[in-house]
């Protein structure tokens, strides 16, 4: 199935290489991209979930502490029914891991407060908190709430956010970017197989990596994707959200397709480092970029438990 739209205005992205300029001209290097610009609408509405019963993850990462509670049925289908976000700060070392797992035990009271069986609750470290050595401290803690830390790579992170993304109907002609704190996943299905690249996350300036780097980096990631899967790109990520929050936050819709790169500030770092990143995914053939603001790997691994 293809998203039909319509031709409009070609324009042409010019990305500034200077690094003493005004903050709204302060844009990552890197190629002009001459792209058509598309109609915002992905009017794609998921199948709900019949008989749906609630579970719930908690997700661990390199900077957030989170949780989602959803409505699943046998065969997969999900509805979110509540989502709570808090910090972990696991990138920075500044919380203890006594702070975390009070955390967590709070999360898991108002989950079961929510109506969520206890055995129906799953707690979930993300592929770049398993690098940390934090992870087998907290899972002693974690022994008297009953929970332990299901650790997973950066390859099961691509291919559980793909899965609780990507419509079926577009599979064929799309692939995923997860843009996270610790990495930053591109995924795609070929064949039967889904395949994963991972590469720098939103905060790769505090290792003192160059923008340029980052650019060239995703850019070459992008290129090994195919390129009939290269027709939609759908993207989940923190830094994204930021771009077009004020649209989240007044529609209930899931699904939002992202204006050019340039049309964003980029007033801070973080800001500057996920433009980077989306900068360098804006490339032909691809004619339309889907943020889906429900969706993530979290839920994909609860998906992954029905199948």
């Amino acid at each position: 199935m293809k998203l039909l739209y319509h031709s409009c205005i070609i324009f042409i992205i010019v990305c500034s290489c200077g690094t003493n300029q005004s903050t709204k001209e302060k844009r990552a290097s890197g190629p002009a991209v001459e792209q058509q610009e598309v109609d915002k609408a992905f009017n794609y509405e998921p199948e709900k979930p019949q008989k749906g019963k609630l579970n719930a993850v908690i997700e661990l990462g390199a900077l957030g502490l989170n949780y989602f509670i959803i409505s699943i049925d046998a065969q997969g289908r999900w509805d979110l029914k509540k989502a709570k976000y808090g910090r972990s700060n696991l990138i920075y070392g500044v919380n203890s891991t006594a702070e975390i797992t009070a955390k967590i035990n709070e999360f898991k009271n108002e989950i079961i407060n929510f109506g969520v069986a206890g055995k129906d609750i799953h707690l979930l470290a993300s592929s770049s908190v398993v690098k940390t050595d934090q992870v087998s401290v907290l899972n002693e803690k974690l022994k008297s709430l009953n929970l332990k830390i299901k650790s997973i790579n950066a390859d099961m992170e691509a291919q559980y956010a793909l899965m609780a993304t990507i419509p079926r109907e577009f599979i064929e002609e799309s692939f995923l970017v997860d843009i996270g704190s610790g990495n930053t996943k591109i995924s795609w299905v070929q064949d039967t197989d889904t395949l994963s690249i991972e590469i720098h996350g939103s905060k790769y300036f505090l290792s003192d990596v160059q923008d340029t780097t980052v650019f060239r980096e995703v850019r070459d990631a992008i290129l090994e994707v195919p390129t009939q899967n290269r027709n939609l790109c759908f993207v989940l990520g923190g830094m994204i959200y930021e771009f077009v929050k004020d649209e989240i936050n007044s529609s209930e819709k899931r699904y939002f397709v992202l204006d050019p790169p340039d049309a964003y500030p980029i007033d801070n770092e973080k800001l500057k480092a996920a433009y980077v990143i989306y900068n360098a995914l804006y490339l032909e053939p691809t004619y339309s970029y889907i943020f889906d603001s429900k969706s993530n790997f979290s839920i994909g691994y609860l998906i992954s438990l029905k199948k």
